[in-house]
């Protein structure tokens, strides 16, 4: 399901790696956004992100999206609206 919602929502903003296992997904974003940007306008908006750089202090590409918790339509709302403000952020 989640990798289905990537498709549709963050195929011209991200690459992935289809996970073997576990409960989260690597999102690489291909523009040069700042993740801490991205990370305090969805907080805002009641979206939690791992940014990449909670893990290693370099990292401003990566999000680490947990899909195990929420339920399916809050993942669809929630990756949508990711979706927007990333887009928000380019601009």
């Amino acid at each position: 399901f989640t990798i289905d919602l990537l498709n549709k929502y963050f195929s011209d903003l991200a690459v992935w790696d289809i996970p073997k296992g576990g409960f989260y997904i690597w999102l690489q974003i291909k523009s040069d956004i700042s993740t801490r940007k991205l990370f305090e306008v969805a907080l805002q908006e009641g979206i939690l992100l791992n940014p990449g750089s909670v893990y290693d202090k370099n990292d401003q590409q990566h999000l680490r999206l947990s899909y195990a918790y929420a339920s399916l339509a809050d993942l669809e709302k929630g990756l949508k609206r990711l979706a927007e403000l990333i887009k928000e952020l380019m601009n």
